[in-house]
């Protein structure tokens, strides 16, 4: 028996026990997509929340180390979700009233929304020009050193009005976001400071909402060093830190766990890689088998492989990522992408793709099939191409290899479906609808 399967025999009753309440798995499952949960939001999943809290707690405790903390006087429960390796392609993104998606928010939109709760837990309540004032002067004496951005919402004198629109609409971002999680009230719509750049708002923020936004301690009590950003998340994730010599081996074993079952849990693929501590426990029947439930009790479904994992959810509980689907250009040409990926006419799979192959692929196939995307080739199949990787970095299929979104790792997901493009031109009375006739996942053999 490996020392995984040891580990896994060794849970106590309680923290195996399975967790067969349907509203406990509702609730797990809601708060690992998202974290902050108010009264307004949803009452019934508030309420939910608050009643099982403690089992809520003892199951993120146990399975994941993650502390869940309900607080029914404020109208909040929250997660305290962190990771040593925290994902970076999982912005938040801004609720937009009208449109038929939401939008993404940039790293520009996220830094001023840490920039506003800063000047809001000073002053709770402020106007919209007042608050726009205060993050011009903090970013004045920080944009020279490069700590922070340029912010300058007010066209300067010879200049166009196109980067202060931009900046102006970056903080009424911001302010969306926080509104949407009813951190702040404001007396009117966003929309008309982001239409009218003499309209002015009142802005009232909960400090109590405020305080329980941040997942660790706040930076002003840890050793920060601002000129050092690569040594902030070990600082943020303390917890997770190489245990001390004197530990027990219980103790690291339930680092091991606690690490591989957040990857499982957290991510759309995982690779058990032989050489880490997480691809040892993961390659184990026992730490498979805890994993498997894990997932399970938050209604994920594991498909898995010798050289790969893939976590799904059917129901759309936890992500709204959906994948396959061809109901739009974008989609489609995700699939065009991935038969390439899939394909079984050479021996050897594809390591890595570029931008520039991924835009060749699609235009290829824009020129094969005229009649396809037509209202989309005035954007050119370089954006097409982006829009289509981008697809396939939140199914697990490729990963970013940090060259700046130019260059992704093929992941053995690829090898895991099967493609076939059909062309919508062709008359035929049984043909598709869409640009995939079949996109299915194949099971490990």
């Amino acid at each position: 028996m490996s020392d995984a399967d040891a580990l896994a025999d060794a849970y106590t009753d309680e923290e195996t026990a399975e967790h067969s309440n349907p509203e406990v798995r509702s609730v797990i499952a809601s708060f690992l997509r998202n974290q902050f949960l108010t009264v307004e939001s949803d009452p019934d999943l508030f309420r939910l929340a608050v009643h099982h809290k403690d089992e809520v707690r003892a199951w993120f405790a146990s399975t994941l180390g993650w502390p869940f903390e309900a607080y029914p006087s404020d109208g909040t429960c929250r997660l305290y979700k962190r990771r040593w390796d925290p994902p970076a392609d999982r912005p938040p993104r801004i609720n937009l009233q009208g449109a038929s998606k939401d939008r993404t928010a940039s790293p520009f939109v996220i830094t001023l929304m840490c920039l506003v709760c800063e000047q809001l837990w000073r002053h709770p309540e402020t106007s919209f020009n007042d608050l726009q004032r205060a993050l011009v002067q903090t970013c004045a004496t920080e944009s020279e050193s490069g700590r922070l951005p340029r912010f300058q919402p007010v066209t300067q004198a010879g200049e166009g009005r196109a980067r202060a629109n931009a900046h102006r609409l970056g903080l009424v971002d911001a302010l969306r976001l926080l509104e949407g999680w009813h951190v702040i009230d404001v007396d009117q719509s966003l929309d008309i400071a982001e239409q009218d750049h003499r309209a002015d708002l009142v802005i009232i923020a909960r400090r109590d909402r405020l305080a329980a936004l941040p997942a660790s301690l706040s930076p002003s009590l840890l050793d920060i060093d601002l000129d050092r950003p690569e040594t902030h998340v070990p600082a943020l994730c303390g917890d997770q830190s190489e245990l001390p010599d004197h530990a027990s081996a219980r103790q690291h074993d339930r680092r091991r766990r606690h690490t591989a079952l957040r990857i499982v849990l957290d991510d759309p693929g995982v690779a058990p890689r032989s050489g880490s501590d997480v691809g040892r426990y993961l390659s184990s029947s026992g730490g498979q088998r805890q994993a498997v439930d894990a997932a399970a009790t938050a209604g994920l479904v594991c498909n898995v492989r010798r050289d790969w994992w893939i976590v799904s959810d059917p129901d759309g509980a936890t992500t709204d990522v959906t994948f396959p689907l061809a109901r739009n250009i974008e989609e489609q040409a995700a699939l065009v992408l991935l038969q390439t990926l899939s394909s079984t006419d050479s021996e050897e799979s594809v390591p890595e793709l570029s931008l520039a192959e991924a835009t060749a692929r699609i235009q290829m196939h824009l020129d094969e099939h005229p009649q396809w995307a037509a209202s989309h080739r005035a954007r050119g199949a370089q954006r097409m191409a982006k829009n289509a990787v981008n697809r396939l970095v939140e199914a697990g299929v490729l990963v970013d290899v940090g060259q700046a979104g130019a260059r992704w790792a093929v992941t053995p997901a690829a090898q895991m479906w099967q493609v076939r493009v059909t062309d919508l031109t062709a008359p035929s009375s049984t043909a598709p609808d869409s640009v995939s006739d079949l996109a299915e996942g194949l099971s490990d053999e």
